[in-house]
């Protein structure tokens, strides 16, 4: 049931009439039972599937021992028996996620060495299903005990909003994560909530359609390119291969940008604000600036819950950097079992780190050549090298076999071919001639709403609320039409994925 299809523009038509005909106590329970619903409908046609299981051990186990956790006091003799219970909890998360996402990653680590030892290898003729969404479930739920653990937050009694604040539909198959201390307040006054609000509505519907223009319009168009040139790089040169990576960024960007808003337009319909994903990043001046406005619940927890408790930067330098490094290297394996992701989140890791130690000597350079560090000029560089950076990690996020994502990067610099832009080349890439004006146009578009969300440091539907009403409406069906005319979809089309469905 993808955000995207048919079938869940129908079941949340429904679930958002119910909850707002329903009793204002009982709309907790309605958007319980439509979350749980949303999960094994979208895991098989079972209601209670095997993966459907994996969640509900998940909600279980940690809502049991952030219960117990939150009864034993934090100081004293019991207080060792609260990390006990945390340590317990963490090891069920982590170890359901270990099993499913990397067990076959390991195997394939290991296989070799048992080989050179004379020993035979262990078949990896198995394909285990992974729970969809257990990244983030399993983030969510592992916030909430070091939470509890921390006495940040109050563990939750009730084992029902519990649930809901874990598997919440809009969230649950490619987050925002969420925290306990962000969601479960709002869920608990999920009663108050005011059935026509106008603001509030004007601002989800126009957070739902803005994300089904980026993924149908954008991030589905730019994908045939993507597709085409990288699936036979060998038949095209730098200018091809360079347009294709630069697609690439602008898809990924675009496709997960446009999941969050469709998840944040849906929570707030009924009167739910989850976190807001992303903050114009590719307007970002530095990779450390651009990792603020990425993924910022997925960035945001791996500072809380990795970066702070290594130490962060309250130690030695060298220490300091480790730390970068190390959460790095975490993010890029939570993203997938491979050596591309790894690689990648080392790349972005060390750009931070050389851009710290780099800044004495930036800003003496800069002293020195009297440069004018706040003019538009100067920006522009900056935001082109960043994003330069950033696009070149993104090969090794996208190409798995390593040498391959070389050999792509090499013909970026070797196989010049500059004459592409004059023989109409570009538009045999995947697109013709039509579908690339729709692209461009769209394209621009895209960069003057994140140039609107930099400029005014709001949310897109914060900044459509300070509108006049006609504008707002406005906007909201020219969004609507240009899906309906321009959108890829059709009877011969199936709704396509959303990428980060795989994490």
């Amino acid at each position: 049931m993808l955000f995207n299809s048919i079938q869940f523009a129908l079941f949340f038509a429904v679930v958002l009439l119910v909850f707002y005909i329903l009793p204002p106590r009982v709309r907790v329970w309605w958007i319980l039972a439509a979350s749980l619903f949303f999960y094994c409908f979208e895991s098989t046609d079972k209601l209670i599937s095997d993966q459907s299981v994996y969640l509900f051990i998940a909600i279980g186990v940690s809502w049991v021992s952030g219960l117990i956790m939150d009864l034993i006091p934090s100081e004293g003799k019991l207080k060792v028996l609260r990390g006990v219970l945390l340590a317990e909890g963490l090891i069920a998360d982590f170890g359901m996620l270990i099993y499913f996402k990397y067990t076959k990653f390991f195997i394939e680590l290991i296989n070799p060495k048992i080989v050179e030892n004379g020993g035979t290898a262990i078949s990896t003729d198995f394909n285990l299903l992974m729970p969809l969404g257990i990244s983030f479930f399993i983030f969510t739920s592992t916030g909430y005990l070091l939470d509890v653990y921390r006495n940040k937050v109050k563990a939750e009694r009730n084992p029902f909003y519990y649930a809901l604040f874990t598997c919440f539909f809009p969230c649950i198959l490619s987050g925002p994560i969420e925290r306990a201390d962000h969601l479960l307040p709002q869920l608990r006054k999920l009663h108050n909530v005011k059935v026509l609000d106008i603001d509030r509505m004007a601002n989800g519907f126009f957070m739902i359609v803005w994300g089904l223009f980026a993924k149908m319009v954008i991030a589905d168009r730019i994908a045939m390119i993507v597709d085409n040139v990288y699936g036979h790089y060998y038949l095209y040169g730098s200018v091809e291969i360079i347009l294709a990576s630069i697609c690439y960024s602008i898809q990924i960007y675009c496709d997960f940008m446009s999941y969050s808003s469709i998840a944040l337009g849906c929570a707030k319909l009924m009167g739910i604000d989850v976190f807001d994903n992303f903050a114009a990043p590719y307007l970002s001046l530095s990779v450390k600036e651009f990792w603020r406005r990425w993924h910022i619940s997925l960035s945001s927890w791996l500072r809380d819950y990795v970066y702070i408790p290594l130490g962060g930067s309250r130690c030695s330098k060298i220490r300091k950097y480790l730390n970068v490094i190390i959460t790095f290297l975490v993010s890029g394996i939570w993203h997938g079992a491979g050596i591309n992701f790894i690689i990648w989140g080392g790349i972005h890791g060390l750009l931070q780190v050389i851009g710290d130690i780099t800044t004495p000597l930036r800003e003496k350079v800069n002293t020195l050549t009297h440069a004018k560090t706040e003019s538009f000029g100067y920006k522009l560089g900056k935001g082109i090298l960043t994003f330069i950076m950033v696009d070149l990690a993104w090969v090794y996020f996208r190409i798995t076999d390593f040498k391959l994502a070389n050999e792509i990067i090499r013909r970026m610099f070797s196989k010049p071919d500059l004459w592409v832009f004059f023989d109409q080349s570009l538009y045999r890439l995947g697109l013709d001639r039509r579908e690339f004006n729709v692209l461009f146009i769209a394209l621009i578009v895209l960069v003057v709403v994140d140039i609107a969300r930099k400029k005014n440091d709001k949310s897109l539907g914060e900044i459509l609320v300070m509108q006049p009403w006609w504008f707002r409406g406005a906007v909201i069906i020219i969004l609507f039409f240009a899906v309906l005319t321009f959108g890829i979809y059709g009877p011969s089309f199936d709704a396509s994925d959303f990428i980060y469905l795989q994490f």
